[in-house]
């Protein structure tokens, strides 16, 4: 099979959760088939990225383009401009002429029997490209993330850029979803809501992975009282998250745990949460690190306090393959199938997450348990090689023509027996 696949960024370094999923994929995908990627990427600061992405692929185009830096002066004011636009800001800096035409042209000149769209920022600049079939993989529901976002906000000027968001995306989403030949989700939770909220039939699930020859445990003894979030900070949720811990959590645990500690790692932190975090000398922000490891292995407990979010989170099956013990929120741990008080502990309110964590910290065989338990799980069912096989499964129904019909026909009869 010969595949055009479309990616926002450079897969290298894999420093997000999409990054971390879409490279485990396509990474081993590529040795399947024939892949031609073709991304967005700055040519002097994703120079040795560039050349990382024309090594895994059979061939690797890049679409030059500089991204406004986040949090900048720049950023603010193509913020406020934005919302005299029809497209939410995050899709707009990415539907440009010369990606849609360099894929295109591409199409033109080669015979691919797919393509293959990552993220809904690759796939609205296409809808108006007539090739089939066209698959997108939708690793989050991008509307209700940014809904969730409007939600929970608190700042009015905040709560006025989200509002916008979700409302501009919504009807973009439901587009590419009922246009596109097929479409991919991350949980069954997104499958259901885009079927149900999008009116997309034709949708998928993919399982969660994580590579358990690169994550276990390490051996090296953990510092006590001592809580690790991973995840980029220059992600809203993420931010949202962990200056929700910092003010309405980590107090409620420092009562109770004198020793504790917590360390957050990740790129880009905004200046907000250095100033936040700069308050309590119990907290470091290390921002980008080359390897997490060393920093889940010192965890005794790692949270995953978002309130706001969508797909799954890859970092909690990396933790539990470390073997350790995950407190996150029920929006956090969404989509993925661990049992709470067994592999997890789930909690909402900022009371109970404090229980939950210290619960943790001061049983050291409750904690065991769970960590065992949690680690056992991870190795036995997460398998990449497992989620390609199903990637490239549904990639032969979808060329065939099978796919379509299965999932339009699996469909009526969940409406049936839901009616």
């Amino acid at each position: 099979m010969k595949i055009l696949l479309t990616l926002r960024q450079p897969l290298f370094p894999a420093d997000t959760g999409g990054k971390v999923r879409s490279l485990n994929i396509f990474s081993r995908l590529a040795k399947r088939a024939t892949i031609h990627a073709v991304s967005f990427a700055d040519p002097v600061a994703d120079a040795a990225h560039i050349c990382e992405m024309r090594n895994l692929f059979q061939s690797y185009t890049p679409v030059s383009w500089q991204e406004t830096k986040k949090y900048s002066l720049r950023f603010y004011g193509e913020l406020v401009t934005n919302q005299f636009s029809a497209l939410p800001y995050f899709l707009a800096k990415c539907c440009l002429p010369n990606f849609r035409s360099t894929v295109e042209n591409l199409l033109a000149r080669e015979p691919f029997d797919l393509l293959f769209c990552d993220f809904l920022q690759t796939a609205v600049p296409l809808l108006k490209c007539s090739f089939k079939p066209k698959v997108v993989f939708e690793h989050n529901v991008e509307f209700q993330l940014r809904k969730r976002k409007w939600r929970v906000a608190k700042h009015p000027l905040r709560k006025m850029v989200f509002n916008t968001e979700w409302r501009k995306t919504r009807p973009l989403e439901a587009r590419v979803c009922r246009l596109f030949d097929h479409v991919l989700t991350v949980s069954e939770e997104d499958r259901q809501m885009i079927q149900q909220e999008l009116g997309a039939n034709h949708v998928s699930t993919l399982p969660t992975g994580v590579d358990t020859d690169f994550f276990y445990p390490l051996g090296n003894p953990c510092q006590p009282g001592r809580l690790v979030f991973v995840g980029s900070m220059d992600w809203d949720p993420n931010e949202d998250g962990i200056v929700w811990f910092l003010e309405s959590i980590y107090p409620l645990i420092q009562q109770s745990v004198s020793n504790a500690s917590f360390v957050v790692v990740g790129r880009n932190p905004s200046p907000r949460l250095l100033a936040i975090a700069a308050k309590c000398p119990s907290v470091e922000i290390m921002g980008w690190v080359p390897d997490v490891r060393p920093y889940l292995s010192q965890a005794e407990v790692v949270v995953v306090p978002l309130r706001v979010g969508g797909g799954t989170r890859v970092k909690i099956p990396e933790a539990m393959a470390m073997a350790k013990a995950v407190v996150s929120t029920p929006i956090g741990a969404e989509g993925l199938p661990f049992e709470n008080n067994k592999q997890i502990r789930v909690a909402e309110r900022p009371q109970h997450f404090a229980e939950a964590v210290v619960g943790l910290l001061k049983n050291a065989a409750i904690r065991k348990a769970m960590e065992d338990a949690a680690r056992k799980e991870v190795s036995g069912k997460y398998d990449w090689e497992a989620v390609v096989d199903k990637v490239e499964e549904l990639l032969n129904r979808v060329t065939s023509g099978e796919s379509l019909e299965l999932a339009d026909t699996a469909a009526r009869q969940t409406a049936l027996v839901t009616s």
